[in-house]
Protein backbone atom coordinates (compact mmCIF):
# COMPACT_ATOMS: atom_id res chain seq x y z
CA UNK A 1 0.00 0.00 0.00
CA UNK A 2 2.84 2.23 1.03
CA UNK A 3 4.63 1.47 -1.98
CA UNK A 4 1.51 2.59 -4.34
CA UNK A 5 1.73 6.30 -2.22
CA UNK A 6 4.70 6.55 -2.95
CA UNK A 7 4.14 6.24 -7.04
CA UNK A 8 1.50 8.87 -7.04
CA UNK A 9 3.83 11.61 -4.99
CA UNK A 10 6.66 10.91 -7.85
CA UNK A 11 3.88 11.49 -10.34
CA UNK A 12 2.72 14.72 -9.33
CA UNK A 13 5.71 17.15 -9.88
CA UNK A 14 5.62 21.22 -10.82
CA UNK A 15 6.73 22.82 -13.22
CA UNK A 16 10.50 23.44 -13.06
CA UNK A 17 12.15 27.22 -12.72
CA UNK A 18 13.53 26.58 -15.99
CA UNK A 19 10.04 26.02 -17.22
CA UNK A 20 8.43 28.92 -15.72
CA UNK A 21 10.85 31.41 -17.23
CA UNK A 22 10.17 29.83 -20.75
CA UNK A 23 6.56 30.32 -20.60
CA UNK A 24 6.87 33.79 -19.58
CA UNK A 25 9.04 34.77 -21.61
CA UNK A 26 6.77 33.41 -24.48
CA UNK A 27 4.08 34.82 -22.58
CA UNK A 28 5.77 38.32 -22.86
CA UNK A 29 6.57 37.78 -27.10
CA UNK A 30 3.05 37.24 -27.34
CA UNK A 31 1.75 40.36 -25.29
CA UNK A 32 4.10 42.89 -26.75
CA UNK A 33 3.38 41.60 -30.52
CA UNK A 34 -0.02 42.06 -29.39
CA UNK A 35 0.07 45.28 -27.85
CA UNK A 36 2.43 46.65 -30.57
CA UNK A 37 -0.37 45.61 -33.40
CA UNK A 38 -3.04 47.04 -30.85
CA UNK A 39 -1.00 50.77 -30.90
CA UNK A 40 -0.48 50.32 -34.98
CA UNK A 41 -3.96 49.74 -35.81
CA UNK A 42 -5.05 52.43 -32.98
CA UNK A 43 -3.25 55.16 -34.88
CA UNK A 44 -4.38 53.76 -37.75
CA UNK A 45 -8.09 54.58 -36.95
CA UNK A 46 -7.61 57.69 -35.50
CA UNK A 47 -5.21 58.87 -38.61
CA UNK A 48 -8.82 57.68 -40.58
CA UNK A 49 -11.05 59.69 -38.24
CA UNK A 50 -8.91 62.39 -38.24
CA UNK A 51 -8.55 62.35 -42.36
CA UNK A 52 -12.47 61.65 -42.25
CA UNK A 53 -13.49 64.55 -40.54
CA UNK A 54 -10.74 66.96 -42.03
CA UNK A 55 -12.63 66.13 -45.10
CA UNK A 56 -15.83 66.27 -44.15
CA UNK A 57 -15.40 70.17 -42.88
CA UNK A 58 -12.99 71.05 -45.50
CA UNK A 59 -15.87 69.86 -48.08
CA UNK A 60 -18.33 72.11 -46.56
CA UNK A 61 -16.65 74.77 -46.71
CA UNK A 62 -15.51 74.41 -50.35
CA UNK A 63 -19.14 74.00 -51.44
CA UNK A 64 -20.01 77.63 -49.84
CA UNK A 65 -17.27 79.52 -51.64
CA UNK A 66 -17.96 77.55 -55.23
CA UNK A 67 -21.61 78.59 -54.61
CA UNK A 68 -21.16 81.78 -53.55
CA UNK A 69 -18.95 82.14 -56.31
CA UNK A 70 -21.08 81.15 -59.09
CA UNK A 71 -23.40 83.75 -57.67
CA UNK A 72 -20.99 86.67 -58.32
CA UNK A 73 -22.39 89.02 -60.82
CA UNK A 74 -25.44 91.43 -61.45
CA UNK A 75 -28.73 90.60 -62.47
CA UNK A 76 -31.60 92.76 -61.35
CA UNK A 77 -30.45 95.95 -60.03
CA UNK A 78 -28.75 98.90 -61.61
CA UNK A 79 -25.03 99.03 -62.19
CA UNK A 80 -22.41 101.12 -63.80
CA UNK A 81 -22.02 98.94 -67.42
CA UNK A 82 -17.92 99.72 -66.69
CA UNK A 83 -18.20 97.32 -63.54
CA UNK A 84 -19.94 94.99 -65.05
CA UNK A 85 -17.67 92.73 -64.38
CA UNK A 86 -16.06 93.87 -61.60
CA UNK A 87 -17.76 91.50 -59.21
CA UNK A 88 -15.04 88.73 -57.90
CA UNK A 89 -12.57 91.23 -56.71
CA UNK A 90 -8.86 89.47 -55.03
CA UNK A 91 -6.25 91.43 -52.38
CA UNK A 92 -3.34 91.76 -53.67
CA UNK A 93 -2.41 89.44 -51.00
CA UNK A 94 -3.88 86.71 -51.75
CA UNK A 95 -5.57 85.95 -48.88
CA UNK A 96 -8.85 87.57 -49.23
CA UNK A 97 -11.70 87.44 -51.27
CA UNK A 98 -14.95 89.70 -52.18
CA UNK A 99 -17.72 88.72 -54.30
CA UNK A 100 -21.00 90.62 -55.26
CA UNK A 101 -23.78 89.69 -56.19
CA UNK A 102 -27.55 90.15 -56.88
CA UNK A 103 -29.91 88.29 -54.94
CA UNK A 104 -33.60 88.17 -53.44
CA UNK A 105 -34.98 88.63 -49.48
CA UNK A 106 -37.62 86.47 -48.09
CA UNK A 107 -40.25 88.87 -49.40
CA UNK A 108 -38.96 88.72 -53.15
CA UNK A 109 -36.99 91.94 -53.27
CA UNK A 110 -34.23 92.49 -54.87
CA UNK A 111 -30.30 93.68 -52.80
CA UNK A 112 -27.28 93.46 -53.11
CA UNK A 113 -24.95 91.51 -51.36
CA UNK A 114 -21.33 91.46 -50.78
CA UNK A 115 -19.64 88.24 -49.48
CA UNK A 116 -16.33 88.77 -47.59
CA UNK A 117 -13.64 85.83 -47.60
CA UNK A 118 -10.88 86.19 -45.64
CA UNK A 119 -8.53 84.57 -42.71
CA UNK A 120 -8.19 85.98 -39.03
CA UNK A 121 -5.93 84.67 -36.21
CA UNK A 122 -7.33 83.85 -32.98
CA UNK A 123 -6.19 82.84 -29.54
CA UNK A 124 -7.50 80.58 -26.98
CA UNK A 125 -8.46 81.77 -23.66
CA UNK A 126 -8.40 78.17 -22.37
CA UNK A 127 -4.95 76.82 -24.08
CA UNK A 128 -3.44 80.08 -24.81
CA UNK A 129 -2.44 78.78 -28.59
CA UNK A 130 -2.90 80.59 -31.09
CA UNK A 131 -4.55 79.37 -34.98
CA UNK A 132 -5.72 80.73 -37.84
CA UNK A 133 -9.77 80.58 -39.13
CA UNK A 134 -11.52 81.05 -42.17
CA UNK A 135 -14.15 83.64 -41.84
CA UNK A 136 -17.53 84.32 -43.70
CA UNK A 137 -18.66 88.20 -43.64
CA UNK A 138 -22.09 88.12 -45.38
CA UNK A 139 -23.00 91.81 -46.20
CA UNK A 140 -25.56 94.39 -47.63
CA UNK A 141 -25.07 96.95 -50.15
CA UNK A 142 -26.28 100.23 -48.46
CA UNK A 143 -26.09 102.00 -52.36
CA UNK A 144 -26.54 99.88 -55.27
CA UNK A 145 -25.53 103.16 -57.81
CA UNK A 146 -22.29 102.94 -56.51
CA UNK A 147 -19.29 100.24 -56.04
CA UNK A 148 -20.25 98.06 -53.08
CA UNK A 149 -16.71 97.59 -51.29
CA UNK A 150 -16.88 96.89 -46.88
CA UNK A 151 -17.09 100.45 -46.08
CA UNK A 152 -20.54 101.18 -48.37
CA UNK A 153 -22.20 97.52 -46.85
CA UNK A 154 -23.42 96.33 -43.21
CA UNK A 155 -22.65 92.91 -41.81
CA UNK A 156 -25.71 90.70 -41.72
CA UNK A 157 -24.22 87.58 -40.53
CA UNK A 158 -20.32 87.00 -40.00
CA UNK A 159 -18.40 84.40 -37.99
CA UNK A 160 -15.89 81.01 -38.82
CA UNK A 161 -16.66 78.61 -41.00
CA UNK A 162 -13.27 76.43 -41.01
CA UNK A 163 -11.14 76.40 -37.92
CA UNK A 164 -6.89 75.11 -38.29
CA UNK A 165 -6.50 76.82 -41.09
CA UNK A 166 -2.54 77.02 -42.36
CA UNK A 167 -3.61 78.60 -46.02
CA UNK A 168 -5.74 80.33 -48.03
CA UNK A 169 -4.59 81.74 -51.36
CA UNK A 170 -6.85 83.33 -53.64
CA UNK A 171 -6.24 83.96 -57.53
CA UNK A 172 -8.19 85.82 -59.88
CA UNK A 173 -8.96 83.73 -63.35
CA UNK A 174 -9.92 84.62 -66.50
CA UNK A 175 -9.05 88.59 -66.78
CA UNK A 176 -9.74 89.20 -70.31
CA UNK A 177 -9.89 93.16 -69.42
CA UNK A 178 -6.23 93.16 -67.71
CA UNK A 179 -8.20 95.43 -64.95
CA UNK A 180 -8.22 92.75 -62.56
CA UNK A 181 -11.70 92.01 -63.61
CA UNK A 182 -11.80 88.15 -63.01
CA UNK A 183 -14.42 85.83 -64.29
CA UNK A 184 -13.08 82.75 -62.57
CA UNK A 185 -11.42 81.81 -59.40
CA UNK A 186 -8.55 79.23 -58.10
CA UNK A 187 -8.47 78.44 -54.38
CA UNK A 188 -5.37 76.86 -52.34
CA UNK A 189 -6.91 75.63 -49.37
CA UNK A 190 -5.06 73.61 -46.24
CA UNK A 191 -5.99 72.60 -42.83
CA UNK A 192 -4.83 70.71 -40.10
CA UNK A 193 -6.71 69.11 -36.93
CA UNK A 194 -5.66 70.62 -33.20
CA UNK A 195 -4.27 67.32 -32.10
CA UNK A 196 -1.51 65.34 -33.09
CA UNK A 197 -1.66 61.47 -33.88
CA UNK A 198 -1.14 59.54 -30.57
CA UNK A 199 1.97 58.19 -30.21
CA UNK A 200 3.59 60.05 -32.57
CA UNK A 201 4.37 63.88 -33.92
CA UNK A 202 2.12 63.44 -37.09
CA UNK A 203 -0.26 65.93 -37.49
CA UNK A 204 -2.93 65.37 -40.57
CA UNK A 205 -2.47 68.57 -43.23
CA UNK A 206 -4.43 68.06 -46.19
CA UNK A 207 -4.59 70.49 -49.31
CA UNK A 208 -7.88 71.24 -50.67
CA UNK A 209 -7.27 73.03 -54.21
CA UNK A 210 -9.93 73.98 -56.62
CA UNK A 211 -11.11 76.43 -59.32
CA UNK A 212 -14.50 77.79 -59.66
CA UNK A 213 -16.04 80.12 -62.66
CA UNK A 214 -18.88 82.74 -62.33
CA UNK A 215 -22.06 81.67 -64.16
CA UNK A 216 -23.80 84.66 -64.06
CA UNK A 217 -25.06 85.61 -67.69
CA UNK A 218 -23.65 89.48 -67.15
CA UNK A 219 -20.49 88.80 -66.44
CA UNK A 220 -19.59 87.10 -69.97
CA UNK A 221 -21.36 89.50 -71.76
Amino acid sequence: MSDVKQSSVMNCKGYTFIELMVALAVSSIVIAGSYAGYSLLARQQQFLNAQTSLDRNALRVVDLIQSDIRMAGYNDLKFDPMDRLNAVKVASSNDDLLLIYDDYDEFKNPYRALVHYYVESYTSSVTGKTRKRLMRDFRKCRNVSTDCDLIFSDTKYQGPILDWVNNFTVIGEDDFTQAKKFQGVYIKLQITPPDKIEGTTTSVAKNFNFRTRVKNVSLAQ
